[in-house]
Order: structure tokens, then sequence, then C-alpha cells
């Protein structure tokens, strides 16, 4: 009996010693139905890595459990070292102190008290502190070392610390809808994370974990903070970011449609956890504000306010003012030159861009109106021709432009010798090469379309992949540019090809008269 019994001694001492060494045994142990995807065991040993830089900033997308493991890390920690002062701050002092809640149930619960009964007293009246905002264990190794200061203490951004000190700083989520989007809000945030450097020790550790929210928001300034180093002699020599970072967006592509940083995976219990692409379309539905969707899931704010062409300028049209008369397009009594445009993605892959094609009508006083966007993936010359021959026959453009490269150049050869001459088509195909005189791709789609959103003179409808464009058009960098690139090459492809305006097309119309130099009258 008494060798089963050291038998069992031994092995809950084995366990014991690996949860205190690992995080993710730990959490197994106190927490065994905790689900943790891939993300999480990639990213639980670099938080708790001693190795790299004592200041770390990890940026996940909403919903991934951040909180989560950050109240997990605390817990450990403290197991680790019953000494150890944390101060553990939330966006507001009562999700800080759900969060020690969360731990105090940890340090409580029968099976960490059997691993570890002395650190909380069973009677919670007998307990050194033991309140919601703050608690001190009763490991004796607290009274050894002389520390006076709480073991966890939680604060809000606005809450009162004069007089802590921490050797642990965790900051849960101080980024919030609350305090991102104002001047004020921001710069209350900067300021109290200022305030944070005067309580920590010589050698303090930071955990920060968050979501961006916006393009100017605490962990950009995080994200540009540096450090001085210094050579053998003390003088700086150079400097090097403070902060150690991870930043992941909610899937690889941008659209719905990569590689999901947390996979939708079901728990023993029945219990759904990560993502989808059908979560990830209910979450984006939810928002009124896709720039806000974004950042939070993509960790990608977007500055859109400064971007050369932003929602002030889009303007749209109304499609019931559009008539078809004798083989031409109207919009109210202005007639249209219609061409067409495509932007050929000869890959099917996950990470490519789809194939556009944007048809754009151009009217006599050079508005430009976008008629319709045609999106899909495909790497079949048949596919590419229907959707081109549909197009064709609604709208009756005589033209279209296809940029070539080398691989795109077959593409485009097969569909004018093997499909638009053999199915009789009137359709001319103009081949547009780009030279590095026109210079990046990004710089001949900006040099086109910046100054014809200036001009108010590009109009959108309503529906279909329009919000799709506007997207690509505001922001920085966009997940694709499909779109955009095909409507910037249609601009500049039927730019001069407008027609009379209405004015004009009556002073052509009225009869001229040449009259005889000598005798006068009608010659």
């Amino acid at each position: 009996m008494r060798k089963v019994r050291s038998d069992i001694q031994l092995a809950r001492d084995e366990r014991k010693k690996e949860a205190e060494g690992n995080l993710i045994s730990f959490i197994n142990l106190v927490q065994p139905d905790r689900m943790l995807g891939s993300i999480h065991r990639e990213v639980i040993p670099w938080i708790t890595s001693t190795s790299g830089k004592t200041h770390k900033l990890l940026l996940l997308p909403r919903d991934h459990q951040k909180s989560a493991m950050a109240g997990l890390y605390a817990a450990w920690r403290l197991t680790q070292n019953p000494a150890i002062r944390i101060l553990y701050i939330s966006s507001t002092r009562n999700l800080a102190i759900k969060q020690l809640k969360f731990v105090k149930d940890i340090l409580t619960s029968n099976t960490y008290r059997m691993y570890w009964p002395e650190m909380v007293n069973q009677e919670e009246v007998k307990r050194e502190k033991w309140t919601e905002g703050e608690i001190s264990v009763d490991h004796p190794r607290r009274k050894e070392e002389y520390i006076r200061d709480p073991s966890i203490f939680t604060a809000g951004l606005t809450s009162n610390i004069v007089g802590m000190h921490a050797d642990l700083k965790i900051l849960d989520d101080v980024v919030v809808q609350n305090n991102a989007y104002t001047d004020e809000g921001r710069q209350r945030v900067l300021d109290q994370y200022g305030y944070l450097s005067s309580i920590g020790g010589a050698h303090d550790e930071e955990l920060v974990v968050g979501t961006r929210y916006f393009p100017t928001d605490l962990y950009a300034s995080l994200l540009e903070r540096e450090v001085d180093t210094y050579d053998e002699y003390g003088n700086v020599s150079s400097s090097e970011p403070l902060f150690e970072v991870k930043e992941y967006p909610v899937e690889s592509v941008g659209d719905g449609t990569g590689e999901f940083l947390w996979p939708k995976q079901k728990s023993p219990k029945g219990k759904w956890f990560g993502f989808d692409a059908e979560i990830l379309a209910r979450k984006r539905a939810s928002y009124d504000n896709r720039v806000n969707f974004r950042a939070q899931y993509y960790n990608d704010p977007q500055d859109i306010d400064n971007s050369p062409i932003n929602r002030n300028l889009f303007q749209y049209y109304d499609p019931n003012y559009l008539s078809h008369q004798n083989y031409n397009w109207f919009y109210k009594r202005e007639r249209l030159n219609i061409a067409a445009a495509v932007d050929f993605a000869y890959s099917t892959g996950k990470k490519s861009d789809s194939t556009s094609i944007v048809v754009v009508g151009v009217d006599g006083q050079r508005n430009f109106y976008i008629l319709d966007i045609d999106r899909f993936k495909t790497d079949k010359i048949s596919d590419y021709f229907a959707h081109i021959q549909h197009l064709f026959q609604k709208w009756g453009f005589r033209r279209i432009r296809c940029e070539v490269s080398v691989a795109q150049q077959v593409i485009v050869q097969d569909l004018k010798e093997n499909y638009i001459r053999k199915h009789g088509l009137s359709l001319i195909v103009e081949e547009f090469r780009p030279t590095r005189w026109t210079g990046s791709k990004e710089e001949r789609i900006m040099a086109i379309l910046e100054p014809k959103y200036a001009n108010k003179q590009i109009w959108h409808y309503p529906a279909g992949n329009t919000q799709t464009l506007e997207e690509e058009l505001i922001f920085q960098n966009p997940s694709h540019d499909d779109v955009k690139d095909a409507l910037a090459s249609c601009v500049d492809f039927i730019h001069d090809k407008a027609p009379l305006d209405s004015f004009r097309m009556k002073q052509v119309n009225q009869p001229t008269f040449t009259y005889h130099n000598k005798f006068g009258g009608v010659a």
C-alpha cells in the first residue's frame, strides 16, 4: 500500500513539475476542457519564453481567447513564483475584476489545491488578502521576501495606482471602442500607459494583448517604440524595438477564403470554437462600418480619412435612367460610348486575385458610369470567354482592353483565335503592356483614377460588386486590387472615346454654308 501511495505521489510530483515549467501543461491540468487551437499552441511558448524581450505585444483578432490566455498566464506565473507582484490592467476596472475572478477560480479549484495547497488558505477569512480587486496568496515565500504589494492588483485605465510596484504588467484589451475613436480617448490611453513605466521595477516585464481598432491607437504607438542600446563603454550605439511583436489576421487572404488562424473545432462536450467562412461572414454582416470590422478581425486599421480616394468622392447614378435606343446606350439624354477592360488572374489559388471585367460608359461631358463588374475565379479559357461573351451581348461594347504579361499573352491569343473569331463577335481586343515608365501598378492605377474621382467624374451603381471596388479604393492595403485595376484600365482606354454631348451635337447638326468669295451667294 505504501508503495502504491509512493507511486501516486511520484506521478503527482512529476505532473506538478511539468505544469510549473510549461504553460500548456498547466492549462491541461487546471482547465482540461479548455480548447486550444494551433495558434494558441504557437503563441504560448513565445509568451513564456525567457530568451526574448521582456516586453511583448500580442495582437489577435476578436474572439480568439486573448483574455483567457492572459488570465491563465497570470495564474501560471504566480504559481511559478508566489512572491511575484502582478499588475493586471483592462480597459475598465469591472473588466479587470472579472479577469481576477477567472484567476481566483483557478487558484481555489480542487485540482489546483491538490497540487499547490500552500498557495491559498482554504478558509477565506484567514487569507492575507482576498478582495474583488486584489489578492495576496498565502505562500510563506511572500513573508520570507518581505513582499508588501499584492500578488495581483487589478485596475482600469483610469484607476488610481499610486504607490504600486509590479514585476509583471499585463495589459488585457485596454483599447476598446469607447476609447479608440476619439482624439481624447486615445490620448487618455497613451497618458495612462506612460504613467505605468513609473511603477515597474528595474527588470519588470510587460505583456500586452489586444486587437487593433484605429490607425493611431495605443498599439500603433507600441509598435514604433524603441530603446537605446549601449556599447561596452556605455555609449549609445544604436536602438531597437522595445516590444517583441506577434500580430495575426483572422484568415490569410483577407476576404474570408483563406486559411483560418483558429479553424472551427468541436470540443469533447459538443461546443464549437474557432472560425470558418460562414462564421466570419456573420461577424462581417453585423458591422455597419467595414473599416472597423477589418481592424478588429484582420488587425489592419485603415486611415481612410487620409486616403487619396475616400467615400466622400463616391457618387451613384440611378440605373432607371439608362436606356437602349437604336443600338446605342443613353443615360438620360446623353449617349454613352461603352468599352470594357479585363484584369486576368491566371491562378485560382486561395491567395490569388480574381479575374475582373469592368464595363464603363462615358458621355460627352466625360462622366464615367460603371455599368457592370464581373468577378470570378477560373483557369479555363472557355470560362473567360463565356463571361466576356455574356457582357458583350448585354452591353454591346465593341472594344475590350486586356492587360498582358507573358502568361496572360497566351490567354489573350487563345481567346482571339479560338473563341472570339470563331463565334463571330464584332469585338476588338486591345492588348496593353505596362512599362516601367508608367510606374508601379498602384501608381498607375492612382494616376488614372485619383483625378477622376477628385473631379467627380466617376459614377457607381449601388449594387453588385461595387462594395468590393470601394473597399479596394479606400483601403491602403486591400486583400485584392483586381476590380480597381480593371476600372483604371477601362477608364484610361475609353477616355478619348467620349461622344459629343447633346449641346455640341446640336451645333454639329446645324447646316453649314460656303459662300462664293467673288460673286457672293451660296457656292
